[in-house]
Protein backbone atom coordinates (compact mmCIF):
# COMPACT_ATOMS: atom_id res chain seq x y z
CA UNK A 1 0.00 0.00 0.00
CA UNK A 2 3.31 2.48 0.75
CA UNK A 3 3.45 2.59 -3.27
CA UNK A 4 0.20 3.95 -2.98
CA UNK A 5 0.07 6.43 -0.91
CA UNK A 6 1.52 9.61 -2.59
CA UNK A 7 -0.76 8.85 -5.69
CA UNK A 8 -4.16 9.97 -6.57
CA UNK A 9 -7.11 7.77 -7.46
CA UNK A 10 -6.92 8.82 -10.78
CA UNK A 11 -3.32 7.46 -11.14
CA UNK A 12 -4.17 4.42 -9.31
CA UNK A 13 -7.31 3.78 -11.74
CA UNK A 14 -4.76 4.52 -14.69
CA UNK A 15 -2.06 2.23 -13.57
CA UNK A 16 -0.79 -0.10 -16.17
CA UNK A 17 0.44 -4.20 -16.53
CA UNK A 18 -3.05 -6.23 -15.98
CA UNK A 19 -5.24 -7.49 -18.48
CA UNK A 20 -9.03 -5.85 -17.69
CA UNK A 21 -10.92 -5.80 -20.69
CA UNK A 22 -7.69 -4.85 -22.96
CA UNK A 23 -7.08 -1.81 -20.99
CA UNK A 24 -4.08 -2.65 -18.90
CA UNK A 25 -5.39 -1.34 -15.41
CA UNK A 26 -4.49 -2.94 -12.22
CA UNK A 27 -6.82 -1.24 -10.27
CA UNK A 28 -10.24 -1.20 -11.15
CA UNK A 29 -14.06 -1.51 -10.22
CA UNK A 30 -15.63 -5.40 -10.60
CA UNK A 31 -19.05 -6.25 -11.12
CA UNK A 32 -20.25 -8.26 -8.25
CA UNK A 33 -22.32 -10.03 -10.33
CA UNK A 34 -19.36 -11.72 -12.47
CA UNK A 35 -17.52 -12.34 -9.04
CA UNK A 36 -16.99 -15.74 -7.43
CA UNK A 37 -20.33 -17.17 -6.34
CA UNK A 38 -18.78 -17.40 -2.58
CA UNK A 39 -17.88 -13.64 -3.24
CA UNK A 40 -21.26 -12.84 -4.29
CA UNK A 41 -23.09 -14.68 -1.26
CA UNK A 42 -20.88 -12.48 1.09
CA UNK A 43 -21.85 -9.43 -0.48
CA UNK A 44 -25.29 -10.51 0.21
CA UNK A 45 -24.23 -10.62 3.82
CA UNK A 46 -22.74 -7.67 3.93
CA UNK A 47 -25.97 -6.20 2.58
CA UNK A 48 -23.51 -3.87 0.26
CA UNK A 49 -25.49 -0.80 -1.44
CA UNK A 50 -23.44 -1.45 -4.49
CA UNK A 51 -22.91 -2.99 -7.73
CA UNK A 52 -19.40 -3.08 -8.22
CA UNK A 53 -16.18 -3.31 -5.82
CA UNK A 54 -13.31 -1.77 -6.22
CA UNK A 55 -10.15 -4.10 -6.72
CA UNK A 56 -6.92 -3.02 -5.62
CA UNK A 57 -3.56 -4.87 -6.83
CA UNK A 58 -1.38 -5.03 -4.16
CA UNK A 59 0.80 -8.14 -5.91
CA UNK A 60 0.90 -10.93 -8.94
CA UNK A 61 -1.83 -11.80 -7.63
CA UNK A 62 -2.99 -10.34 -4.30
CA UNK A 63 -5.76 -8.06 -4.12
CA UNK A 64 -7.91 -5.97 -1.48
CA UNK A 65 -11.95 -4.98 -2.53
CA UNK A 66 -13.55 -2.77 -1.28
CA UNK A 67 -16.31 0.23 -1.68
CA UNK A 68 -14.40 3.54 -3.16
CA UNK A 69 -16.99 6.58 -2.15
CA UNK A 70 -15.56 10.13 -2.81
CA UNK A 71 -12.06 8.94 -2.48
CA UNK A 72 -11.86 7.05 0.32
CA UNK A 73 -11.30 3.49 0.14
CA UNK A 74 -12.79 1.50 2.35
CA UNK A 75 -11.65 -2.46 2.28
CA UNK A 76 -13.73 -5.14 2.43
CA UNK A 77 -11.79 -8.51 2.17
CA UNK A 78 -8.13 -9.58 0.77
CA UNK A 79 -7.77 -12.08 -1.54
CA UNK A 80 -4.40 -13.68 -1.82
CA UNK A 81 -4.72 -15.91 -4.85
CA UNK A 82 -7.22 -13.94 -7.03
CA UNK A 83 -9.78 -15.91 -6.30
CA UNK A 84 -12.87 -13.05 -5.99
CA UNK A 85 -12.48 -12.20 -9.67
CA UNK A 86 -10.27 -15.05 -11.33
CA UNK A 87 -8.76 -13.78 -14.30
CA UNK A 88 -9.55 -15.39 -17.60
CA UNK A 89 -7.44 -17.59 -19.39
Amino acid sequence: LISYEGMTWSEIQSASGGKKAGKGTNNHFEDISEMSKEAQRRARELHLDVDQLFSLRLSGKGRLYGILDNGVFSVLWYDAEHEVYPSVK
